[in-house]
């Protein structure tokens, strides 16, 4: 008997570990640094210095400075408040979805924003793969181009391998990896910094000749900030979840999110900066503007631990979206949804062309995740008031308060749809330039996150059927 009220406990632990039941108080296993670590070894992925030089690619060094750490943290701190129930309830993101989109509906939600975040992980190998190329012929190994694609897939399979050892394996993974990434992030700046005089990254102007004006550009790559910030925003609260306290969860994820992943953006925008005076261009990738400007041994370290860096990005980034699509969907195996998303960031490295479009890529993404939060935002805050009935957000027998028509809240589906139209209508993210001037007051991405907020409050405030439809489980309210 003991054996089996064993392993049933050890089962109910899994489950409130791999996403499908909230996890207690007494089991939640992390505090503020572990948090802060964990994230901030997510967030300082190799990518910012691609969403660096990007903006470089946009604006001169202050204004870098301005739109890497303003819009982070600006976004970030308004967007994440409704993220402590994550920690008050113990609970995804994604089941307090259901109240918006509706039990069945959230299905539809995390399809399409896998869909459009999960590149990022090619992103993510392929930058592991150059890395990995350049490390290769510096120690003399011959190496060709047709190497890139098995060396992106090595990056994918062994992060695949370390999502499923689970957060025990995350957290010592990143105990280890962030404060060695941060002494990266400090190395390439002093790096940068110390090729040219201060005063010719002072004076870099980057080529906007394709805007009509000098103002567009520097709102673009506001937009591009709101819209990494952003990024983050579908996957937030897994980490948080397993916190012990509401405030910690709060601050460590906006630290990670809007202070030290900004900081290795501005990083990678000096070291694109530095290359474009000293070379001419930043197309060389970061590896090789690296080995183009550091010492051999200090541009040897420093790829070694990018490696080690796009590892373990894989492997936190696998886990926590692999815990989103068990919300969605309870029934599925976790393995199966590591193998899925381990074979969707594939082929998307078998395509070979996220670098090429990696601007598109992160704001055609924003176009959803703006409006998603703007409607969290509205709903925790003013609609359910911070309470929601979990037992119909876990969807147990008998109670169905966010089944809505037949498993689906039509008003959630048409407040996002607004948002995601108001977004695209101001902004072309493939040519990354305004459509129309009301752009460059109010991005693409935050009018997305205003957008879809302020219909669904309109709604629920002046239509009295649209208020009963919402609030059909105050009579079940848990917390």
């Amino acid at each position: 008997m003991s054996t089996t009220k064993s392993s049933v406990s050890a089962a109910v632990a899994r489950d409130a570990e791999f996403g499908t039941l909230p996890v207690l108080r007494s089991e939640r296993k992390f505090g503020f640094w572990d948090t802060l670590l964990i994230l901030g070894g997510y967030g300082i992925a190799t990518w910012c210095y691609t969403q660096g030089a990007f903006q470089a690619s946009l604006v001169d060094f202050p204004q870098l400075l301005a739109t890497a750490f303003g819009a982070n943290i600006f976004v970030l701190a308004i967007y994440m408040l409704p993220i402590v129930f994550a920690t008050k309830y113990g609970m995804d993101m994604w089941q307090w979805l259901k109240t918006i989109f509706g039990a069945k509906g959230i299905r539809i939600m995390v399809v399409a924003i896998i869909l459009v975040n999960f590149p990022w992980f090619g992103v993510n190998a392929e930058i592991f793969a150059s890395t990995m190329l350049n490390l290769l012929s510096t120690l003399g190994v011959g190496v060709e181009e047709w190497m890139g694609k098995p060396l992106a897939l090595l990056c994918i399979v062994i992060g695949a391998a370390l999502a499923l050892g689970g957060p025990n394996v995350i957290k010592w993974v990143n105990r280890f990896m962030v404060p060695a990434l941060i002494l990266v992030g400090i190395s390439i700046v002093i790096l940068a910094f110390s090729a040219v005089p201060l005063q010719e990254i002072l004076d870099y102007k980057p080529d906007t000749s394709e805007y009509s004006n000098q103002f567009e550009p520097y709102v673009a790559s506001v937009e591009a900030g709101f819209a990494f910030a952003f990024s983050w925003c579908c996957s937030t609260a897994v980490f948080p979840r397993l916190v012990r306290k509401e405030s910690q969860g709060y601050w460590a994820t906006v630290g990670a999110y809007g202070i030290i992943a900004p900081f290795f953006i501005v990083a990678g925008g000096v070291l694109a900066i530095v290359t474009v005076i000293t070379v001419g261009s930043a197309d060389l990738g970061l590896a090789s503007m690296i080995m183009q400007l550091a010492a051999p041994a200090v541009a040897f370290i420093t790829l070694v631990l990018i490696v080690v860096a796009n590892i373990g990005t894989h492997g936190t980034g696998t886990y926590m979206w692999s815990v989103v699509i068990k919300s969605a969907f309870p029934r599925a195996k976790y393995a199966w949804i590591v193998a899925i998303l381990a074979g969707y960031a594939a082929l998307i490295v078998l395509w070979g062309g996220i670098l090429d479009y990696f601007g598109a890529m992160i704001s055609i993404a924003a176009y959803l995740y703006g409006p998603i939060m703007g409607l969290l935002f509205v709903d925790y805050f003013w609609v359910r008031k911070r309470r929601i009935d979990l037992r119909s957000a876990y969807e147990l027998p008998g109670h169905d308060s966010y089944r809505y028509n037949r498993g689906y809240n039509w008003v959630g589906f048409l407040c996002v749809i607004t948002g995601f139209l108001a977004s695209f209508a101001v902004f072309d993210a493939i040519s990354y330039t305004a459509r129309i001037p009301l752009f460059t007051f109010t991005t693409s991405s935050f009018l997305g996150f205003l957008t879809s907020g302020a219909l669904y409050l309109a709604l629920f405030a002046l239509v009295p059927s649209v208020r009963a439809y919402l609030l059909r489980d105050r009579a079940d309210i848990t917390v």
